[in-house]
């Protein structure tokens, strides 16, 4: 009886990591369906919704404190959404602000799931979190070739600007690029600095073609930061690295200098920049408008506010009700949805996978941590300007599982050097 528990465990534990995988691939089906056919699946929802639920079971099965506090962080974002609900009887909304918290909460779920799963063996979920993160990264590499090839759907409406393959959300698309790509550019440092040269043109490619301007700015970030982040213990230390990188960076800014009106009139972005520059500014272009947005929200949040909205917020059906649902700005968003616990919620989380990250980082050995930290650092500097971060759930699953990669490097290096002193003593 006990090896039959043990062997279903082992099954779900692989079963886990096989789903996250997949995930992408289920996305890019979904977006073929709804974007392409104007028919929505749910095929998306459903696989995400069953996926959050195997991960809790797991987690419970090694810490019910861990699965209470996930239940407990749940029912709390859900408390602004049911006042919503009590008023409008707006069942559909309702269950969108569910959707929308089981998102938030992914990340975290992921993530807990990893760290006790470190517990009884880190090298399993290494090597099987490794092998999710490629088969999401060829799955996204192969969406944007298809797209590169005139197949699949624009970044921005019915146009021609921007290519995302077949999948739905562009703004989603960005921050999941920043995840696998850093990963696929850090592989590529330890493989040779000619292998790091052509990587980083790839990403640069990819970036302009997605053609937001996250992807765009963190194609560039990614590609110069990542040398740096690898240096490790020695990251905030002048060296020669530092000081040899300053050269390309100058060449890339000059030469973007001079052809950056070519390149954004040949992605078709080039009208829309200058459209967004004469209406609104340059805060509202490097917003588009989000700054509009937060002061409408604000402006009607105050007007319609009650003590009870003011410390569990509206849900997004509720915030529909007297503005739009979202402004698209994560911690923004997170306390219009969710109230004082969801901005508490995204500060917690951004520090914890900051703090995880960066230990991990500064660890001789180990492979995770300095892309990792990057992309972390990457991700919560475009939740404030581009949202959909934190709130996406084609990148939810991925954030907690690189984390939990950097923590079972971390465990791991922990381990061996409690080895090395037992050996010594």
């Amino acid at each position: 009886m006990r090896t039959e528990s043990i062997s279903l465990g082992f099954a779900l534990f692989q079963l886990t990591f096989l789903m996250l995988g997949f995930a992408l691939f289920i996305d890019s089906i979904n977006g073929f369906f709804l974007a392409g056919m104007g028919i929505d699946p749910r095929l998306s929802a459903v696989y995400k919704f069953l996926f959050f639920i195997i991960v809790l079971y797991q987690v419970g099965c090694y810490s019910r404190r861990s699965m209470a506090g996930i239940l407990l962080l749940l029912v709390t974002f859900m408390v602004g959404p049911t006042v919503t609900l009590v008023k409008t009887l707006d069942a559909a909304g309702y269950f969108t602000d569910l959707t929308m918290a089981l998102k938030v909460l992914a990340p975290l779920n992921v993530f807990a799931f990893c760290v006790l799963s470190c517990q009884q063996n880190a090298d399993l979920v290494l090597k099987y979190g490794k092998a999710a993160i490629w088969l999401s990264f060829f799955v996204l590499l192969g969406n944007l070739i298809l797209g590169a090839l005139g197949v699949g759907f624009a970044s921005y409406g019915t146009g021609e600007i921007g290519i995302k393959g077949f999948f739905f959300a562009s703004n989603e698309l960005s921050g999941v690029f920043v995840t696998l790509f850093g990963v696929f550019l850090h592989h590529a440092w330890q493989k040779g600095k000619s292998f790091y040269a052509l990587a980083s043109l790839i990403a640069f490619v990819f970036g302009f073609m997605i053609a937001t301007k996250a992807a765009m700015l963190s194609a560039a970030v990614l590609s110069f930061a990542i040398p740096i982040f690898n240096e490790r213990n020695r990251i905030f230390h002048l060296s020669r690295l530092k000081l040899g990188m300053m050269l390309p960076i100058i060449i890339v800014i000059s030469v973007l200098a001079v052809t950056i009106v070519q390149i954004l009139e040949a992605t078709g972005l080039w009208s829309r920049f200058v459209w967004l520059y004469d209406k609104k500014g340059a805060l509202g272009l490097i917003l588009s408008g989000r700054d509009k947005y937060v002061i409408n929200a604000v402006d009607a949040v105050d007007h319609y506010s009650s003590l009870l909205t003011a410390v569990f917020g509206y849900g997004r059906s509720g915030l529909e009700v007297i503005t739009q649902g979202t402004v698209e700005v994560d911690p923004i968003d997170m306390y219009f949805w969710f109230g004082i616990p969801g901005l508490a919620f995204f500060l917690f989380i951004s520090t914890l996978f900051i703090r995880v990250s960066y230990l991990s980082t500064r660890l001789k050995q180990g492979y995770w941590g300095p892309t990792v930290l990057l992309t972390n650092i990457t991700l919560i500097g475009i939740s404030m300007i581009a949202g959909h971060t934190l709130t996406s759930g084609m990148l939810g699953p991925l954030l907690g599982l690189i984390n939990g990669l950097a923590f079972a490097d971390w465990k791991l290096a922990q381990r061996n050097h409690q080895a090395t002193q037992v050996t010594v003593a």
